[in-house]
């Protein structure tokens, strides 16, 4: 038996640059890996086929879920017979734009090629990755780094702090392809890049993120900006939504800031919080625990 941890991220700002005739956009964004968890546990089973038991959320079992398929189509680049039992425990928040489903994906790649004994190229492992979604190749190696591509181009960061970050999640899910085909329609694309890399360094987050799908998912949903103003009346140094959202981010100087924000917020029915931190990217332990509730 093989057990991963999967861990979320936050999308630090994220730009769309171009549209692909893929239907895929080039972005820029910045990733940061959390110390918020999945469990991941895969073993041999006697029987043929994948089979998936889900704890915690109301998710398809089937080959609906990105982690059937990732396991299905690790097992075919492996050589390991398609006859496993996966039991996915689910702490992340699920069509929240912290990335459960891709880092489920990714853990699913990796715990198949350590039951099989076989290590797969990086280059094979990457590209198996992304045929299975934009976010994926990250959850393969992540740590804070620069996405570019459709997010694949990964460039990871240096002297980047740990962080503590206050998470305030919604009951409602967003869709990614709403958000980006919303989004994409109100730019005038392709645009230029930019230096969002400066978004970090030794002292954390250096300036509010922009975001192009929190500008489309706010407008629909108002609690995302009623979020962050609560937030940042709370104390966040810095706010913003993570991915195509709902979930919406406050930055803190320190773990008990953001505990007493925690504690202060007035929360708007259906919402939570989680406390939560941020590797930095010295950080080479994955036997990081689980996050704080």
């Amino acid at each position: 038996m093989v057990l991963l941890l999967a861990p979320a991220k936050l999308n630090l700002g994220l730009r769309l640059i171009a549209r692909r005739s893929d239907g895929y956009h080039e972005i820029e964004t910045v990733f940061l890996p959390l110390r918020l968890f999945d469990r991941l546990e895969l073993e041999r089973a006697e029987e043929p086929g994948i089979r998936l038991e889900v704890r915690g959320a109301e998710l398809p079992e089937d080959e609906e879920n990105l982690a059937v398929r990732a396991a299905r189509l690790a097992c075919e680049a492996t050589g390991l017979a398609q006859a496993l039992r996966l039991r996915l425990e689910k702490h992340i928040p699920v069509a929240a734009g912290l990335g459960g489903g891709s880092s489920d994906a990714a853990a699913a790649i990796l715990g198949v090629e350590r039951l099989s004994g076989k290590d797969l190229p990086a280059s094979d492992r990457a590209g198996l990755a992304l045929s299975l979604g934009a976010d994926v190749p990250f959850f393969l190696g992540p740590r804070p780094s620069v996405g570019r591509g459709v997010g694949e181009r990964l460039e990871p960061l240096t002297d980047v702090p740990e962080m503590w970050w206050l998470l305030l999640c919604f009951d409602f899910p967003v869709s990614t392809a709403w958000a980006y085909a919303e989004a994409s329609r109100k730019l005038t694309l392709p645009r230029e890049g930019s230096n969002i890399a400066a978004l970090l360094g030794p002292s954390g987050v250096r300036f509010p993120p922009h975001s192009d799908l929190e500008a489309v998912t706010a407008l629909r949903h108002p609690e995302v900006g009623q979020a962050q103003r609560a937030l940042a009346d709370a104390g966040a140094m810095v706010t913003g939504m993570t991915g195509s959202g709902p979930t919406v981010y406050g930055r803190f100087e320190s773990e008990g800031a953001a505990q007493g924000a925690a504690e202060a917020l007035s929360l708007p029915t259906g919402a939570r919080t989680i406390l939560v931190s941020s590797p930095g990217s010295a950080c080479d332990d994955w036997g990081w625990g689980v996050a704080k509730w």
